[in-house]
């Protein structure tokens, strides 16, 4: 599962200015509707900054979510519908999932 979670981190941290030290993903995943994302990112000076989610970045975070989504619901059975993932510098990634 590290896999998909690295592909994850990945794509979030692609959307991000160079050098940030926190990015902050927000998802709301619905069957069949887009999702809803946002994302901020914070540089070492505390300072956020709201990149946009192009279409084509959309579509990639929404597989990857899809991806861990799947995989932790064949090990628990449970499927979660929002989330939220925390990079950090230094390589930190942290998701909380809810309903």
């Amino acid at each position: 599962m590290n896999h998909l979670y690295l592909a994850l981190g990945r794509a979030i941290a692609g959307l991000c200015p160079p050098g940030f030290a926190k990015a902050v993903l927000s998802a709301r995943m619905m069957e069949g509707e887009a999702p809803v994302l946002s994302l901020a990112c914070a540089g070492a000076d505390g300072e956020e900054d709201f990149p946009p989610i192009g279409s084509a970045a959309r579509d990639a975070l929404a597989d990857a979510l899809s991806a861990v989504c799947d995989a932790q619901a064949a090990e628990d059975g449970k499927a979660w519908r929002t989330c939220t993932v925390t990079l950090s510098a230094g390589g930190g990634f942290e998701m909380d999932v809810g309903d």
